[in-house]
């Protein structure tokens, strides 16, 4: 799909997800990394736990499809050589402070940035804690009597690096059809303000400030959980109510009392109409907190799975909570075809199937081409086939330390 298409990813953290999706799609991605490696190789968890350059499952995962070099862009000899290698490429990656490399007008240059630039932020500290809390979105996670929840992985540059691959795609098109590059800026924060929808806006826009609570709403003054314990985890329920969805949660409590789990009267009872029944004081409190312990019992007796196919059979709001180990065996992932074929992690490591499929096309099938690279395990083929740099030329650049 874009097999004409060079892209140079100096590679950090915020630049691996957009350099593996366009990888996916079919574009040459040279990767440069200072000669000691990039920060990307250090990020955990690693393979048995054990640390090492070619042993981060992050890197393993985001950098598959790529091809490596190391430039000591710090001397001018190496940014003189990525100077060189940018005149056949159509975009750089790159993240924080732009390298100081002139490239032809036709390059199009996206940096994915912390802060926007030129925002009253632009001088913030850039960890993914801070990042992500000005996103808005731990602000309405949590219980309203602890911090708020933080993600357990770097959400910041996964966020960022999916934005930038469709800015880097939009300015592509552009280039096509006008021939020339674009100067890019994708700042982490705003990427992630995308996953809080309309969070950021509300409260400054007038409306009542948004209270952190484990249930988006209450019925008769008792909150309405949407994460229930089964026998194998969790399932996610949503109670709702009105003409459209409310008939839904009538066959969620149908079912509750055929399970034994509810009283018949919460069977029969208008779901529907729920919220006015409960202002009119015809549903009580003892009711609501009768009807959230019985779902709780009821999903309590089934597995993920049971609970699952249950849901799909009724035509509940209601799905099983999928961790990895569900997406590995699960038969509809793996007959739309999720699943790359095995690939090993490392020199080494074991071969993994890998969900590379983010999207199915009509016409081309996304595939990993190899693992993620070693480093500087494509330098020396650069060098000579890219670049036409003779072995002595290369022996220099490694003696002064520039590859």
């Amino acid at each position: 799909m874009l097999s004409d298409v060079r892209v140079i990813e100096l590679s950090a953290p915020p630049t691996m997800m957009a350099g593996r999706i366009l990888a996916d799609l079919g574009a040459d991605v040279i990767v440069v990394e200072p000669p000691g490696g990039a920060r990307g190789r250090r990020l955990e968890p690693f393979l048995d736990d054990q640390p090492g350059l070619e042993r981060s499952l992050t890197w393993q995962a985001l950098n598959r499809g790529k091809r490596a070099i190391t430039l000591d862009l710090d001397q001018d000899d190496g940014r003189a050589l990525l100077a060189d290698l940018g005149r056949g490429a159509a975009l750089v990656l790159e993240a924080d402070a732009s390298v100081p490399v002139r490239f032809p007008e036709t390059v199009v240059r996206c940096r994915i940035t912390s802060f926007l630039s030129t925002g009253a932020k632009a001088d913030y500290a850039a960890s993914d804690l801070i990042v992500m809390a000005a996103s808005g979105v731990p602000g309405i996670t949590g219980h309203p009597d602890r911090p708020p929840l933080f993600y357990p992985v770097p959400q910041s540059i996964m966020e960022a690096g999916a934005e930038a691959a469709i800015a880097a795609l939009a300015a592509l098109w552009a280039r096509d059809n006008d021939g020339l590059g674009q100067a890019i800026e994708v700042p982490a924060r705003l990427a992630a303000m995308m996953s809080a929808l309309s969070v950021p806006i509300v409260v400054p826009a007038g409306n009542p400030g948004l209270q952190r609570a484990p249930a988006r709403q209450k019925l008769a003054g008792v909150s309405l959980p949407g994460m229930f314990a089964c026998q194998d985890g969790y399932v996610l329920i949503s109670f709702a109510f009105g003409p459209a969805f409310g008939p839904m949660t009538q066959r969620l409590m149908q079912w509750a009392v055929e399970q034994g789990c509810l009283e018949a009267r919460f069977g029969t009872l208008d779901w529907p109409t729920a919220p006015q029944q409960a202002e009119k004081g015809s549903l009580t409190a003892a009711d609501v907190q009768a009807v959230v312990d019985g779902i709780a019992a009821l999903a309590a007796r089934h597995t993920k799975a049971e609970f699952g196919a249950s849901a799909r059979r009724l035509g509940l709001l209601a799905a099983p909570l999928m961790d990895m180990r569900d997406i590995d065996v699960s038969p509809q992932y793996r007959e739309r075809g999720l699943w790359s074929a095995p690939i090993a992690l490392g020199p080494q490591g074991p071969a993994v199937a890998d969900p590379a499929r983010f999207a199915q096309f009509s016409n081309y099938t996304i595939d990993v081409k190899r693992p993620a690279p070693r480093l500087s395990q494509h330098t020396l083929e650069v060098l000579d086939k890219d670049l036409g740099l003779s072995p002595l030329e290369v022996q220099a650049l490694f003696v002064h330390g520039i590859i």
